[in-house]
């Protein structure tokens, strides 16, 4: 099951009280030594046995290298942590980095020694020719965004709660259950998770127009992604404009048949990039595609009001 939860981080990490809670921290994002969650401080608050290295096995040779679990409280413990509040604005604050520190924040009935072992686990089980850290926070929302719900939770379990920072800055929830619903990555979410970098600039680019994404915004962002693709076009950098510009104006101005033709251009010369030849567009597609757009934004606003 998928949630929104609206009451803060202490609070969510007190109500399994009979779990393990813990943080999941990612060292390959660097943070300040002036960072109550940086591992030397919390070597001092925590103590030594409260972090779990998870031995990546891409990266098991370079364990400081490697992701950790954070042991917040055992079993009947409460989670009373003056910082521990503030994990939750912090990791609002790296939402559009390419990579963030605070991965998310779990509870499980699975012992900390057992669950880093199993987390390692569970990034081999997605690859079999690679380590996949599917617990990055844009992984993990393309992957939940494009999984069936129940069989997702089954290949989190033993985790029973996962909760992780969205893009649009809201604490998403994913509970972890039994089942024997069998859960893989499809074609689709191989090809968001290969090309995560492009996602990721994707949705950089689109925040610094737009400032608030849609609450769906990762399904979006994926739909946009693939739309991109199916063009042909050969630039990444060409793709990437096309995908922007459905994203932040929605049109899909490679339907208009001047633009069409310099797509088609500029597939077949590839030394030909497509922005500079849409620059010689003239005014008046620019106005017929807007025409078309707000005929198209009207109909649905008819569609919602008449209830057809």
């Amino acid at each position: 099951m998928t949630y929104t939860e609206r009451s803060n981080i202490k609070d969510r990490l007190n109500q399994p009280v009979n779990e393990y809670r813990y943080l999941l921290l990612d060292p390959l994002k660097a943070v300040s030594i002036a960072n109550p969650l940086h591992l030397s401080n919390l070597r001092k608050t925590l103590g030594d046995r409260a972090i779990y290295p998870i031995l990546r096995r891409d990266l098991a040779y370079t364990p400081g290298h490697c992701p950790f679990l954070v042991l917040l409280a055992s079993p009947g413990e409460c989670c009373n942590y003056p910082w521990l509040e503030q994990t939750e604005e912090y990791a609002r604050s790296e939402i559009f980095l390419s990579k963030r520190y605070l991965c998310g924040w779990l509870s499980s009935t699975e012992q900390p020694a057992q669950l880093a072992t199993t987390l390692a686990a569970q990034c081999d089980r997605l690859n079999e020719t690679e380590c996949l850290p599917f617990f990055e926070p844009l992984r993990f929302e393309l992957l939940q965004a494009m999984s069936s719900q129940s069989a997702f939770a089954g290949y989190l379990w033993p985790i029973s709660h996962w909760w992780y920072m969205s893009v649009t800055g809201e604490v998403l929830g994913q509970t972890g259950a039994p089942t024997q619903e069998k859960w893989q990555m499809s074609w689709a979410m191989q090809n968001a998770q290969q090309h995560l970098h492009f996602l990721w600039k994707l949705l950089f680019s689109w925040h610094q127009i737009s400032h608030q994404l849609p609450h769906d915004a990762v399904s979006k962002l994926y739909d946009a992604f693939k739309y991109s693709e199916k063009t042909g076009l050969p630039d990444r950098d060409d793709r990437q404009f096309l995908a922007l510009t459905r994203l932040t104006q929605g049109i899909d101005i490679e339907q208009h048949p001047v633009i069409a033709a310099l797509v088609r251009q500029a597939i077949a010369n590839p030394s030909q990039r497509i922005l500079p030849l849409i620059q010689t567009v003239p005014d008046t597609v620019w106005l017929e595609l807007e025409s078309q757009e707000a005929t198209k934004f009207s109909r649905q606003q008819g569609s919602i009001h008449y209830g057809a």
